[in-house]
């Protein structure tokens, strides 16, 4: 089922493509440094990594190389983020990235297929962020880490009461909160179930 997208600035709209540059000004670094990020996620060098909304690929030259031996999966509705991003960890010479477009809804992975999956001030611009949000529990591995960081001043920032109140419902375990300021992460686990 396709839906309409709305690109835009405000809110309830997908950042355009068109504007992406702008998410790689050098300013940014001072509020979200990505090794800062990325090193919330507690990545393994043999790591299976989702990033949902790469953009330009502000996080994900950080995120592939602590992956030398995994791979990041760089997920993103529009063609013109993933050509950006694809141009970024190329000419940083990384290898272990792919790409895959689509509506973050609705994942084309097959179940249990990733250790990680992450995303950067993404969540509010998707329509359903339950059903994504499922649909990366459905995605991540028995024990998993989900990490969800928002924003102040994002017109779609996901606040943090919501932001644990749909990972609980989709079944996800809060583990903890980082960050502080501008920027805040979230992490989450989906549980290892018990031994029969």
């Amino acid at each position: 089922m396709r839906r309409e997208v709305h690109y835009g600035l405000g809110k309830g709209a997908v950042y355009p493509a068109a504007k992406a540059k702008a998410l790689l000004n050098p300013l940014r670094r001072l509020v979200q440094p990505p090794g800062r990020i990325v090193g919330r996620l507690g990545l393994a060098p043999d790591s299976r990594v989702l990033e949902i909304g790469p953009g330009p690929g502000y996080f994900s030259i950080e995120a592939a190389a602590q992956v030398p031996e995994g791979l990041l999966c760089m997920f993103d509705l529009q063609e013109g983020m993933l050509k950006l991003a694809q141009e970024r960890v190329t000419r940083a010479g990384l290898t272990n990235c792919r790409m895959a477009r689509g509506d973050a809804m609705q994942l084309p992975f097959k179940g249990d297929t990733f250790d990680v999956a992450f995303l950067v001030a993404v969540l509010g611009e998707i329509p359903g962020p339950g059903v994504c949000l499922a649909e990366v529990f459905r995605v991540l591995r028995p024990g998993g880490l989900l990490s969800v960081t928002e924003m102040r001043g994002d017109p779609d920032r996901v606040k943090p009461d919501n932001l644990r109140e749909l990972a609980a419902g989709c079944g996800f375990l809060f583990e903890a909160k980082n960050g502080g300021g501008w920027s805040h992460t979230f992490s989450f686990r989906k549980p290892v179930p018990a031994p029969r």
